[in-house]
């Protein structure tokens, strides 16, 4: 298991990244943190306490079937812990998953990996997409975070 690390960003967000996912590193930490904060600012939160776990196919079902009783692999879960301004939460992105998606959907599999870091950041500030409507808003806000953090 990676270290956890957790620093303090100049702007008041303290985010962690552990990675536990088998293979290779999709990025670095900083650059994980990098993707949390853009959106964090972006939505106009002022800090939070985020940890953001990259794992594979056999901990996320484990993690989906204990805390929300499915048995699936999916390819992101949050858990929003604390709603700003004290907003904390843990973010579990599957790798294995994001190389499957990255496939289907012809990105590089660090798009992929970002776009699902930005999906789980926005569900951690309360945005939902189990309905139609919430759903198209989340979209259009998460691929709008996902091309310009691309693009840099």
């Amino acid at each position: 298991m990676t270290a956890v690390r957790r620093k303090m960003h100049p702007d008041g967000f303290s985010i962690a990244v552990t990675n536990v996912a088998k293979g290779r590193r999709i990025f670095s930490a900083p650059r994980a943190k990098n993707i949390v904060s853009t959106v964090m600012q972006g939505e106009g939160i002022r800090a939070a306490k985020v940890s953001v776990v990259f794992v594979d196919d056999a901990r996320i079902r484990r993690i989906n079937s204990q805390f929300l009783h499915h048995r699936s692999v999916t390819d992101v879960i949050t858990f929003p812990l604390e709603e700003a301004p004290d907003l904390e939460a843990e973010i579990y992105v599957n790798l294995q998953q994001a190389k499957r998606q990255a496939e289907i959907f012809g990105v590089s599999v660090r798009n992929e990996a970002v776009r699902l870091i930005v999906h789980g950041t926005l569900h951690a500030l309360g945005y939902d997409d189990r309905r139609t409507k919430q759903r198209k808003t989340m979209f259009e806000k998460q691929e709008r975070y996902v091309t310009a953090l691309c693009k840099s």
